[in-house]
């Protein structure tokens, strides 16, 4: 009984957060935010659950937007999802126990601020010649054009700027996600 309750617990966690993802992603592209929101939901799951909750979480999310949104360069982008979930579960959470580790957050936030802005860099570069698809990400990259750098450096500042804003609204959603998670959903049910 425990495990089927442990199994459901996952289920319905990983659920909510592959939707919170993909609302997220949504209303921040439609309201054109300067922030992705995506992977809120992966950094949730390998906070309430483990890190490879939320690198499903991500897989889900990412192949849902190559089949029907953004096409095959989505699946590329999920080495970001993936840094996001094995940070933040590996380092934030404790692996006996897992209690968060309070001490460990900024540390995780800054961690994830330079993986994910060197990967999706490295990504706009090599699939679209440092073209972003994200007006905020242009927007600074052409600042940094303007400064007479060139389009490697244009384009990790843009991507930086963006995932900066993107990393802090991400961090404080996943804050008070977390502290307004049901208990249930934080906790492995005790063993009968």
């Amino acid at each position: 009984m425990t495990k089927w309750n442990n199994k459901t617990r996952y289920a319905v966690v990983m659920v909510l957060c592959v939707v919170l993802n993909m609302v997220l992603s949504e209303v921040s592209g439609n309201l054109h935010l300067p922030v992705w929101l995506d992977v809120t939901g992966t950094a949730l799951a390998a906070l309430l659950l483990e890190p490879t909750a939320g690198l499903i979480v991500g897989l889900a999310n990412n192949f849902f937007l190559a089949i029907f949104l953004t096409g095959t360069s989505s699946l590329f982008y999920y080495c970001i999802s993936a840094a996001v979930a094995l940070i933040v579960g590996l380092m934030i959470r404790e692996p006996s126990g897992g209690k968060i580790r309070r001490n460990r957050v900024l540390p995780a936030i800054a961690l994830v601020l330079i993986v994910s802005t060197l990967l999706s860099t490295v990504l706009t570069l090599l699939l679209s010649g440092g073209v972003s698809t994200s007006t905020w990400e242009v927007h600074y990259m052409d600042i940094a054009a303007a400064w007479g750098l060139p389009q490697a450096l244009s384009c990790l500042f843009g991507v930086f700027v963006i995932k900066f804003y993107d990393t802090l609204a991400t961090a404080a959603l996943v804050a008070v996600l977390y502290r307004v998670s049901p208990h249930s959903f934080k906790y492995p049910p005790a063993e009968a």
